[in-house]
């Protein structure tokens, strides 16, 4: 492997010069960097980001453990945060935890061990003791889309609750009673925050809430549609489901699909985050936007500025606010669907 010495002697330069140009920083003058970096090309040198993070106390590296890579809404936060880091100077290296505490915790040790500078992370609730660990060792730590309690750590979040009960609302003014819910893991904090949304709206609507059209369980795709078959067969039958996130309502119209049910005719749809094929399928989907984008950029800027602040002030916790998306997947309640369902 070519060596910084290897350069500077292919380069006819003092070490110096040569560490200067490779590492950007100092003078050198224009034919300098020109030959220097022809060298570096030629002899295929690498930097060592490892000795560069001792030498510097930096690595110009961020992790990013999200909870699933298949899921639109994280594909859109690991896209932005990259985005904003790549144009700091710093690289990203991203981590898919698949909502699994033990893959969590697996990966933050990974993570602790490669010297990184700050971690960006969709918590699980399961890994206090581990994040608080890295805080401990001047690590920064950027909660994004969940708050872990308990963890001085910056957060960035949605108003999951609010989004909940706008959705769960619409459906009550449709004229809907027996609304279903699939909040997913009640261990992740989202789940549990949309479906106190849920609850909130049936209880300022007087509509008692009814265990049998709650069905929590997974947010993996397979195990969603097993969940949201269970769902539109139980008894008394929803006449709508509030899904509480895009895997969950891709899960209940291939339910909805199986059982050769379609959407309004047969039961009305409210999602959770507006992905893009949500306005493409026929009809489109009513949903809760929450805006992922600007989630990530902000996660990213944090991480910036603490790193620029070396970590200096009280944690601080920023929450976007959600917007309900009227489409075509709600329809008013048919007199006889609701006398069928008492």
């Amino acid at each position: 492997m070519a060596t910084v010495a290897d350069v500077a002697k292919q380069a006819g330069v003092s070490v110096s010069t040569a560490a200067r140009v490779l590492s950007g920083n100092g003078y050198a003058s224009d034919e300098t960097r020109r030959v220097v970096l022809e060298a570096a090309r030629e002899l295929g040198y690498v930097p060592n980001q490892i000795a560069r993070s001792l030498r510097t106390r930096r690595s110009m590296m961020i992790g990013l453990l999200i909870g699933d890579v298949e899921n639109a809404f994280y594909s859109t936060i690991a896209s932005n945060v990259e985005a904003v880091a790549k144009a700091a100077g710093y690289h990203v290296l991203l981590c898919n935890s698949n909502d699994d505490p033990d893959f969590e915790r697996e990966y933050l040790n990974l993570l602790d061990g490669m010297r990184l500078d700050g971690i960006i992370v969709t918590p699980t609730s399961r890994n206090r003791s581990q994040l608080t660990r890295l805080l401990k060792k001047d690590v920064a730590i950027i909660q994004v889309d969940r708050k872990v309690a308990g963890l001085a750590a910056d957060a960035i979040l949605v108003d999951n609750e609010a989004g909940a009960h706008a959705a769960v609302a619409h459906l009550i003014a449709a004229g809907h009673e027996h609304i279903g819910i699939l909040p997913g893991d009640l261990d992740v904090p989202t789940a549990r925050h949309r479906l106190t949304g849920y609850e909130r709206a049936l209880e300022e609507a007087g509509i008692p809430r009814r265990e049998q059209l709650v069905k929590a369980g997974s947010f993996h795709r397979e195990h969603a549609i097993e969940d949201a078959t269970d769902l539109i067969r139980a008894t008394p039958a929803p006449t709508a489901i509030f899904a509480a996130n895009n895997i969950l309502a891709e899960a209940t119209l291939m339910a909805l699909a199986d059982l050769g049910m379609t959407v309004p005719r047969d039961l009305s749809l409210v999602a959770f985050d507006d992905v893009q094929w949500m306005a493409m399928v026929d009809p489109p989907l009513t949903t809760v936007r929450q805006p992922a984008a600007d989630m990530a950029r902000s996660a990213a800027e944090l991480m910036l500025r603490r790193l620029r602040e070396d970590g200096e002030g009280p944690p601080s916790t920023v929450v976007f606010r959600t917007e309900l998306l009227e489409r075509g997947s709600v329809a008013p309640i048919r007199k006889e669907r609701a006398a069928s369902t008492r």
